[in-house]
């Protein structure tokens, strides 16, 4: 597949899959460093670029509007990827920080594509410096982005292959009070959990970064994969 398009998500366990607090606009849980970083190194992590190549690969996010409002202006946009936001507004939008404004995902996959297409053999770079070259797409969030890509049909460019998921297991933050966020429901027919060998597979990660619960704090917390039944 030239483009995999994947979901990006921490949340609380199953059923509940808690993500966030509509009133502040943010997660339950306090910054956990170790997830932060795991969440940096993925969403950037391309295949190296070959020598003397005219083009090298480059990573997009794409966001709702509010994830993007609640990025610390200091961190906009995420660097080292391209910078899709989704909003209905997004033709009135003017772009502030490089980022690419577009109505729905589907349009973000598209623009993405057509801008930075990935290169055939042969193909030739434009002027004296490399050009990018799209190869992975995350959806990151937040909830309504989240649904619209779980929804997606088979057949649209948005169609999500795989979830990497960190589930938060303690302490139990899906009860505190004002956590009323969710991601959508991840269906047993449509997806299946994958083990460590295949989440260091696709993440690139090392198995001791990945592997087992971890702790930060108070929180404990693991890293997982889903991927589609086809």
């Amino acid at each position: 597949m030239s483009h995999t398009v994947a979901v990006v998500v921490a949340s609380t366990p199953r059923p509940t899959l808690a993500i966030g607090k509509s009133l502040t606009n943010d997660m339950p849980w306090p910054r956990i460093q170790p997830e932060i970083a795991y969440f940096y190194r993925v969403t950037r992590r391309v295949p190296p670029t070959p020598p003397n190549s005219p083009f090298k690969y480059i990573n997009a996010v794409i966001m709702g509007r509010k994830t993007w409002d609640s990025l610390p202006t200091q961190y906009k946009p995420l660097s080292g990827r391209i910078n899709v936001v989704v909003s209905r507004a997004a033709s009135s939008t003017t772009s502030t920080f490089g980022e690419l404004w577009v109505s729905d995902i589907e349009e973000g996959v598209r623009v993405l594509k057509q801008k930075f297409p990935v290169p055939s053999e042969g193909s030739e770079g434009v002027g004296e410096e490399q050009a990018l070259a799209l190869h992975r797409i995350f959806i990151i969030g937040g909830s309504q982005i989240y649904k619209l890509a779980m929804e997606a049909p088979k057949t649209s460019e948005a169609y999500p292959t795989c979830i990497l998921h960190t589930t938060m297991l303690s302490p139990d933050y899906a009860s505190d009070e004002g956590v009323d966020v969710f991601f959508p429901p991840i269906d047993d027919d449509q997806w299946k959990k994958g083990g460590l060998d295949r989440l260091v597979e696709v993440t690139g990660e090392k198995p001791e970064k990945v592997g087992g619960v971890k702790e930060e704090g108070d929180v404990a917390f693991e890293f997982g994969i889903w991927e589609r039944n086809h």
